[in-house]
């Protein structure tokens, strides 16, 4: 095995590659990536049997070839190296490369049991622009549950109806839905997509402009585009039914600035106590918002914010980093928040754009 190909093209797909590993792997060729020299092509392969990456890239190849490469030795040295092209050969177990700077010899791995990426048929195939997938995974992804315990809570929810893909994600204690255009129409199943998967999947396809197409089986949900080749796991399982828990009326309903309640939430987040708490309360006849952070070791603050309200005032408590997270996922400059009062779930919405939503449940202290 001999090639030379362009240094940050290289760097790139290794860096890439490197974050699908398994790190600690029982198998340890999964912990490298696969280097496979072909025609002009080399094509970067990596897994950690979840989800999986292949990424072929041009290559002047000298000698053709296969070699398993601890992914992150080679990533680590790409990184930390200048120049405009590497060259590389295999030298019985070493993989020797070189650039115009720094040179290494990697220790390599029987790649024979590096496992084959699994490929979906195009049978059934969806198609998002890939900047609306990737707005969609930002904005919902945070929610998934870190908890083992009911997996299908540490996954991402997609479905499609209606000219629309839905992705949702909840840890039961907050839940976030975000709607986009469905460039191919039709329907497409529920399928659970694990929400690390997701977060890969929506860093692949950053910067990728245009349309994107899926397939997907029972099993597998998979992407090609720009070269790279994504496959991922679906989850086995039923995600909640939530929509039978969002509220469909409202005794208050509050208007403010986007901008205004987050400085004020990040301000009172010096005052939280353990639990994060916050106290909002939404006053109509003040035409505001409180916010309220307390904490016995540090002290309190009131942050007073401007809001256009209707209804009833309103006087709930929640995990302050909750009701921030929210408007991380919030494009336009203002923010509709819906409630029903006590002990009640608020509704937040983007007050210029209905695809997305966020439940927020309150703290019952």
């Amino acid at each position: 095995m001999k090639f030379e190909t362009q240094l940050e093209t290289l760097k790139n797909a290794a860096a890439t590659a490197a974050r699908f590993v398994e790190r600690k792997a029982n198998l340890p060729v999964l912990s490298c990536v696969l280097l496979t020299l072909e025609g002009s092509r080399l094509t970067i392969r990596a897994t950690n049997l979840e989800c999986g990456v292949e990424i072929v890239i041009p290559a002047k190849v000298v000698n053709g070839g296969v070699v398993a490469v601890p992914a992150a030795v080679l990533a680590g040295f790409l990184s930390n190296t200048r120049g405009k092209t590497v060259s590389a050969q295999l030298v019985g177990e070493v993989f020797k490369i070189e650039t115009e700077r720094a040179s290494a010899s990697i220790k390599t791995l029987p790649h024979e049991d590096f496992p084959v990426l699994p490929r979906v048929s195009a049978e059934k195939s969806f198609t998002v622009k890939a900047a609306d997938f990737v707005r969609a995974i930002h904005s919902v992804a945070y929610c998934a549950s870190l908890s083992a315990i009911k997996p299908e809570l540490q996954s991402v929810l997609l479905y499609g109806n209606a000219g629309k893909l839905t992705a949702v994600a909840t840890d039961s204690f907050r839940l976030a839905e975000k709607q986009i255009p469905l460039r191919s129409g039709g329907t497409v199943p529920e399928m659970l997509l694990p929400a690390r998967n997701a977060a890969e999947l929506m860093r692949i396809l950053e910067g990728v402009g245009g349309d994107v197409e899926f397939y997907y089986n029972d099993n597998q949900l998979s992407t090609q585009t720009d070269g790279t080749y994504y496959t991922s796991r679906l989850l086995d399982g039923t995600f909640p039914n939530y929509r039978q828990i969002l509220p469909k009326t409202f005794t208050t309903e509050a208007v403010v600035l986007r901008e205004d309640m987050a400085t004020a939430l990040k301000s009172l987040s010096v005052f939280a106590d353990k639990f994060a708490q916050v106290s909002l309360a939404i006053e109509p006849a003040k035409k505001a918002m409180l916010l309220t952070s307390r904490n016995p070791d540090v002290g309190e603050q009131i942050s007073t914010v401007k809001a256009a309200v209707e209804g009833d005032s309103v006087a709930v408590s929640f995990n302050g980093r909750y009701l921030a997270d929210s408007l991380q996922a919030v494009g336009g400059d203002s923010v509709r928040l819906h409630s029903n009062g006590p002990g009640k779930a608020m509704l937040i919405k983007d007050a210029s754009d209905d695809s997305f939503l966020y439940l927020a449940m309150p703290m019952n202290r």
